[in-house]
């Protein structure tokens, strides 16, 4: 009697610890398989990051850096470019809005792995010379799954103020990300396997509606929406001479600039009013004139290119003061 009842009791706490195992099991699986997933989507990124600093060897440049706010600005506008495929921001704004360390852009949609959009930037003319820019030291990689999906990568010429180890998880998805490349890059003259030298080196592509499909080194990508690329410049740097009643601004000319706006105000936190648009490249020296006497007055300057009939600015130059003679 006494072993029938020690027998029921082992088969019960048996039956108990099957059941307990079995509501164990479906509780972590599901914690596992997002670890799992979100692990994937970071992989994607990843992978870009160390094939692009790969490209980069080949060519004996510095690697680059994640950088934290880069990786942040990416991820906006990886979700800006899912229903609006082009580097005017929703907003109507231009990429480069989205953050004041990017200098240029990169975007991508309808590959399949990180090894073809890879392989499409740097077959496109209008994007390799991003990647291979000795003067970017830093840059943001995001990625969004679905249909399409969509691929940004910023660069800068900054160092990495607030570096990550790996590109954050911007989707969650474990899918290999889709992407044929339209990307933004600086557009630059030279063969395709010469590197950006520039500095700044932003660009925008303006998505229009065509497919141009490049092809290299035994691969190929279809380069969707794919339009050409224009420079964001780099800031000009500035110093000031005070004369009579007068004040000289003289700049250093920036590479592939057309042009320059300076701007003035008579307080530093005032508004800044332009008072000139340089159209020659070439020059770089203005004298303001007819101003008071002793009174201090406050610049800033910025440079731009033309694309398509407008104007990409730089960022506009810190401010700086001179007081009349």
């Amino acid at each position: 009697m006494e072993k029938k009842r020690n027998k029921k009791i082992k088969e019960k706490n048996l039956k108990t610890a099957l059941i307990l195992l079995i509501l164990f099991c479906v509780s972590i699986t599901p914690l596992i398989l997002a670890e799992e997933a979100s692990a994937a989507s970071v992989s994607y990124e990843y992978q870009v990051f160390e094939l692009i600093n790969e490209e980069r060897g080949k060519f004996n440049l510095a690697p680059l850096k994640i950088d934290k706010e880069l990786s942040n600005a990416a991820t906006i506008r990886c979700s800006e470019i899912k229903t609006s495929f082009s580097h005017i921001r929703p907003n109507g704004a231009q990429w480069y809005s989205v953050s004041s360390k990017a200098n240029s852009e990169n975007l991508a949609r309808g590959s399949t792995t990180p090894q073809d959009v890879v392989s499409g930037w740097m077959a496109s003319n209008s994007h390799r010379p991003n990647i291979l820019n000795p003067n970017f030291k830093s840059t943001g990689i995001a990625y969004l799954s679905g249909n399409p999906t969509c691929w940004v990568q910023l660069f800068s010429i900054d160092e990495a103020s607030d570096t990550i180890s790996s590109p954050p998880n911007t989707n969650g998805g474990g899918t290999t990300p889709n992407t044929s490349g339209s990307g933004t890059t600086p557009n630059t003259s030279g063969g395709g396997t010469t590197p950006n030298t520039s500095g700044g080196g932003t660009t925008s592509n303006t998505g229009g509606g065509t497919t141009n499909s490049t092809s290299g080194g035994g691969t190929s990508t279809n380069l969707k929406n794919s339009t050409p690329s224009s420079v964001k410049p780099a800031t000009p740097s500035f110093s000031l001479v005070s004369g009579s009643k007068r004040i000289a601004i003289k700049w250093k000319k920036v590479s592939k600039a057309n042009g320059y706006e300076i701007y003035r105000s008579t307080s530093k936190n005032g508004k800044y009013s332009r008072i000139k648009t340089v159209t020659k490249r070439d020059t770089v020296q203005y004298i303001d004139k007819n101003l008071k006497k002793k009174k201090k007055y406050f610049y800033r300057i910025r440079s731009y290119t033309v694309n398509n009939g407008k104007k990409v600015f730089s960022n506009a130059s810190p401010k700086k003061s001179k007081t009349t003679k």
